[in-house]
Parts: C-alpha cells; sequence; structure tokens
C-alpha cells in the first residue's frame, strides 16, 4: 500500500478553533517522541502506563488485515495492540514528523506517516482494525475523526477509541500532571471535554454503534466501536 508520506495538513488556527495561543501542531511537536519509552524509568510513570496498556490492548481482537494506529507518537502502544490483533500489515500516522521519524527507526516493518486525524491519506474501507487511543480530545473537531475512521474501516472490521473520563478525579490528576516534570509537555494539549454523554452521541452520529465499554481507574475509558 502505498502511504502520502510526508504528508501535511494545515493547522493555522481558525475561527472557532480550540487552540488560541499555538496550533495543535505546535502543541504536540512539544512532546518527547520518546516520551512513553522514557517514562518506564519514572516507577510511578512505569505502573501506570504498563497496567493502561495492558487494559487497552485486552479490548483488541486478531484481524485478518490491516491495521491503523491514528496518533501513533513513538509506537510504544501502537506495537503493544499489533501484537495483540496480529494485523497482516501496520500503519500508523502522527501530527508530529519527529514522533514519525522516531517510529521508523524503531520499527522499520511499520508503515508510518505523517498526517492529521481529520484528513487520513487512505482510501475508503482500508483497514479491519483503527486504533485510535487519547486522541479526540486533543483535536478541534473529533466528529471529523471519527467519520474518518468510518470511511476507512472496512465493513466487518471494528475500532478501539480511547478518552479521559473527565471526572473530578481525571481533572485533579491531570491538572498537577500537567504542572510538574515530564507532564508539562502535554500541558494545553486537550482541546475537547468528554464530559457527560458527548463521546456516545458523536459516535452513534458518526454511524457506529458501540459493542464493548471500558474504564480503567475511573479515569480513562475506552469503546469499541463497529460500523451500522
Amino acid at each position: 500500500m502505498e502511504l502520502a508520506l510526508g504528508y501535511e495538513t494545515n493547522l493555522e488556527k481558525e475561527a472557532g478553533s480550540a487552540v488560541t495561543t499555538k496550533t495543535l501542531k505546535e502543541i504536540h511537536e512539544e512532546v518527547p517522541p520518546d516520551f512513553y519509552d522514557r517514562s518506564r524509568v519514572n516507577i510511578i510513570q512505569r505502573i501506570w502506563h504498563l497496567r493502561r496498556f495492558k487494559w487497552i490492548s485486552g479490548l483488541a481482537k486478531p484481524v485478518s488485515g490491516r491495521m491503523l494506529d491514528i496518533g501513533c507518537d513513538g509506537a510504544t502502544l501502537t506495537e503493544i495492540v499489533a501484537e495483540k490483533c496480529k494485523p497482516t500489515e501496520v500503519v500508523g500516522i502522527d501530527l508530529a514528523q519527529e514522533s514519525v521519524a522516531y517510529s521508523k527507526k524503531k520499527r522499520p516493518d511499520f508503515q508510518l506517516a505523517v498526517a492529521h486525524a481529520e484528513q487520513l491519506p487512505f482510501g475508503d474501507a482500508t483497514f479491519d482494525m483503527v486504533f485510535c487511543s487519547e486522541v479526540l480530545e486533543h483535536v478541534d473537531r473529533p466528529e471529523r475523526t471519527l467519520a474518518e475512521i468510518k470511511r476507512c474501516l472496512a465493513g466487518a472490521g471494528y475500532a478501539i477509541i480511547e478518552v479521559p473520563t473527565e471526572t473530578w478525579l481525571w481533572k485533579a490528576a491531570w491538572s498537577i500532571w500537567t504542572r510538574i516534570g515530564p507532564g508539562r509537555a502535554w500541558r494545553h494539549a486537550h482541546v475537547v471535554d468528554f464530559s457527560g454523554d458527548l463521546l456516545e452521541r458523536l459516535v452513534k452520529e458518526a454511524g457506529f454503534k458501540m459493542s464493548k465499554r471500558s474504564t480503567f481507574m475511573g479515569m480513562l475509558r475506552a469503546f469499541v466501536i463497529t460500523p451500522e
């Protein structure tokens, strides 16, 4: 499959955008591409991420075709999920060029490209599985991302999406985390608040049905969704 390598999207600020001082591209380029790999050094982060990775990857099931990871970052979680679903080909996209370059060095066997979640450079019904972990809260128009997932997903395929719960516990932890240490790289990176039933409504409006729901430590929630 030919990818639009080097693909870039104009992310200049638009009227009504939640980002007022920096573009989303600028914000995410401030996050080190090896953020999750380095987080294993810190005991608290290591415990959190290892448990989170085990939880979210546990929702993946084997597929007979391609897998797409939207927002693959340094490909740390991409590797774990791919091990679970055993796709014929692993494809990943990220907004940050540095993250894609880093991931290519780690996994030259993966097909990786710079692209925006709201404008996926792939044909219709290309993937049997789409993974989108903690991405929707980072884009101005999550409904566009869900529409793109629907377009690129094969009829018998499935997607896993994950977002924060936006509970008081999550917001307190996030507020502290983004003000100290390495967590400062993520400050201002969340532009959509998925409180209430917003995600459920967007998923339904995009033409998906939910086949499974799961929550992690009261702070993250994930849906397994399939085309209606």
